[in-house]
């Protein structure tokens, strides 16, 4: 039990600033970011299926697992976006689960550009597991089992603009301070801002930056994804694969790597590398699974970035 303690309280020093265990972090996110913006939900303008794996420091005993599924659909009829996200997050004897569902409406200006507006709401359930033959003492009174299951309801607002390049903000966690709870999550505002354009009649670039808020601690993130071998028709995923690499200003590098076996499946992984001062913990290696089906892939000339247009 010592050895547990010992290791959640140095992953909840390295997370803070990463914002691991208290909202989930993938660094496949760009791929996926209706799982933290309720605006960019259905915005691949079809029907999807995602699931994110990410195994954090691996080697250590008790250290985070985070499991997460979402679905989106578009509805051209409607303009709007709906989805839903499932997530698990395990760390030590500490299991936080969220539900949340997401409507977002679209309007289409006259460039092609589209801008969503997204509103989530769902929950946040919180568990702590210790079993009385876990502890060095048994019936210490430092931990608290009056209180081992906690339910937070939790809000999401966000925008997203989607033309030659692609913005945007939300602001998660709205109103769960209301809530008298050991885990009532501080508001987190995340900002994302891409674009993409040809280097190669094959290849295209795109660079990414982000930043992200929460209370007093601050992270901005920047890189780029490289794209290769791309198809003439612009109705499906025009990319076999990519390569990418990013840095965060926590210390932290990830590389990242995909394929699309097909025009429908996407397959995605990354490693995550710290360096600095949480090299010490982080250097044990974080991997990351990313997973993608959409039901019926399509991009529309008019409203992708400049790298899909003729």
């Amino acid at each position: 039990m010592k050895r547990t303690l010992i290791i959640l309280i140095a992953a909840g020093l390295a997370s803070a600033p990463a914002f691991a265990q208290s909202d989930f972090d993938f660094s496949q996110r760009y791929f996926n970011e209706s799982l933290y913006n309720p605006a960019a939900a259905g915005n691949s303008l079809s029907t999807g299926f995602f699931l994110h794996t990410r195994t954090q420091w691996l080697g250590l005993d008790g250290a985070p697992i985070t499991i997460a599924a979402a679905f989106d659909h578009f509805s051209q009829s409607l303009r709007s976006g709906i989805g839903a996200t499932v997530a698990a997050d395990y760390i030590g004897v500490h299991q936080t689960y969220s539900f949340r569902f997401a409507y977002a409406y679209y309007m289409q200006f006259a460039s092609g550009a589209m801008l969503s507006l997204g509103l989530s709401a769902g929950v946040l359930a919180r568990h702590t597991n210790i079993r009385s033959d876990q502890l060095d003492e048994p019936g210490d009174r430092i931990l608290d089992y009056s209180r081992n299951k906690e339910y937070t309801p939790d809000f999401d607002f966000g925008l997203e603009y989607k033309g030659a390049v692609k913005f945007g903000i939300t602001v998660r966690h709205l109103g769960a301070q209301t809530v008298a709870s050991h885990y009532a999550p501080s508001i987190n505002v995340w900002s994302y801002l891409s674009s993409r354009f040809n280097i190669a009649r094959s290849t295209s670039l795109e660079p990414i930056a982000s930043f992200t808020y929460r209370r007093e601690i601050y992270r901005a993130e920047a890189g780029a994804l490289l794209y290769f071998f791309k198809t003439k028709n612009l109705h499906t995923y025009n990319d076999r694969f990519w390569l990418g690499a990013m840095y965060r200003s926590d210390h932290n590098i990830a590389l990242l790597a995909g394929l699309n076996l097909t025009p429908r499946i996407r397959i995605g992984y990354s490693f995550d590398y710290g360096v600095g001062h949480v090299a010490t913990i982080a250097n044990y290696g974080t991997h990351e699974l990313f997973f993608a089906y959409q039901f019926n892939p399509q991009f529309y000339k008019d409203i992708c970035c400049p790298a899909l247009r003729r």
